[in-house]
């Protein structure tokens, strides 16, 4: 979650705070829908198709507090759209570019405030991105994909949203043409999984399964793991519980700040522990004082993609090959 100064008081709200903007009918009226027939719609749409893959990418939560009541955002927020395209949207799907061709709509996502909601609440806001997804996605297929296989890629939001779409519409998604599903920065259960109707991969050029993780450090309790969870570990693209070495770490790419990024090779090793995390040894002083800690301590949530960029650029080209070797 980019650019969001989210606290442990924005984590317990107050029952004042709940009562006052907790119907959202009761405050502010819905943005308009997208038209995703508009470029405008889009935060990247691929016109030179020059690979056989698609990714059709979910950005995770960019529309953080003060919500002042509107806890749906509104596509006409320019500042908002450049800095989910610049931060999130282009950063995360770099390491999808070499090997597909990017479909990334925007959608009317969710404050990072409703997230914190009881389950009643949040599945009624929940509604309105996964209602602007469904309509992105049965858009893009219908118009852009034009027969291709595709990976289906988000986090956090954009995974929560991702798995409420696939299991309202089981028969929207032709799962002969999915690639992999990187969906990480969410729980998926074994419940969640077999409703989907895929498998967590255990080899790194699986095709057709999930590929899912939630990274903390020693202790870390994240708010997007929940009982049950699942995880494959990143650098091994398996669900092992051993640690895997840092050597087997290809190379992070770190966001800090639009002009400023970390590049270090064999950043971290990992391994799945017991609530079904991704656990990583803390980070070295220096690179750990550089991080936004907004979800608290030992919990590297925004970092799921950054911690294993290379190696997930080089398995998305793996899969990829995989899929075409096996589909000639």
């Amino acid at each position: 979650m980019r650019h969001n100064k989210l606290t442990l008081s924005i984590l317990t709200l107050g029952m004042a705070f709940f009562f006052c903007a907790c119907n959202l009918k009761n405050t502010h009226q819905l943005p308009a829908e997208p038209d995703y027939s508009l470029d405008k719609s889009w935060s990247i749409k691929t016109e030179n198709i020059t690979h056989k893959i698609d990714v059709f990418f979910v950005h995770p939560t960019t529309y953080g507090p003060p919500s002042n009541g509107h806890l749906i955002a509104d596509l006409d927020n320019q500042k908002l759209n450049q800095i989910t395209d610049r931060d999130t949207v282009q950063w995360i799907t770099a390491a999808f570019a070499d090997s597909c061709n990017i479909f990334a709509p925007r959608y009317r996502q969710m404050n990072i405030e409703v997230l914190q909601k009881d389950d009643q609440n949040l599945q009624d806001y929940l509604k309105t991105p996964v209602s602007d997804i469904e309509a992105a996605f049965k858009y893009y297929l219908n118009n852009l994909n034009n027969g291709r296989p595709f990976i289906l890629a988000s986090h956090s939001q954009g995974s929560y949203v991702l798995l409420t779409l696939m299991r309202k519409a089981p028969k929207l998604m032709n799962k002969s043409k999915l690639v992999a599903a990187y969906m990480p920065g969410w729980t998926f259960t074994d419940k969640d999984i077999a409703d989907l109707g895929l498998k967590l991969s255990e080899k790194p050029d699986q095709t057709g399964c999930l590929i899912t993780w939630n990274t903390v450090g020693p202790g870390g309790i994240s708010p997007t793991v929940k009982k049950g969870a699942r995880c494959v570990n990143p650098l091994s693209w398996n669900t092992e519980t051993k640690e895997f070495p840092a050597s087997m770490n290809i190379k992070a790419k770190i966001f800090l700040n639009p002009n400023k990024k970390l590049l270090i090779k064999n950043f971290t090793a990992a391994r799945i522990n017991d609530d079904g995390a991704l656990e990583i040894p803390t980070p070295n002083q220096v690179v750990l004082d550089q991080l936004n800690m907004s979800l608290g301590k030992e919990v590297y949530h925004r970092y799921d993609y950054d911690f294993f960029f290379y190696n997930i650029k080089e398995n998305v080209k793996q899969r990829c090959a995989a899929y075409l070797e096996a589909h000639k």
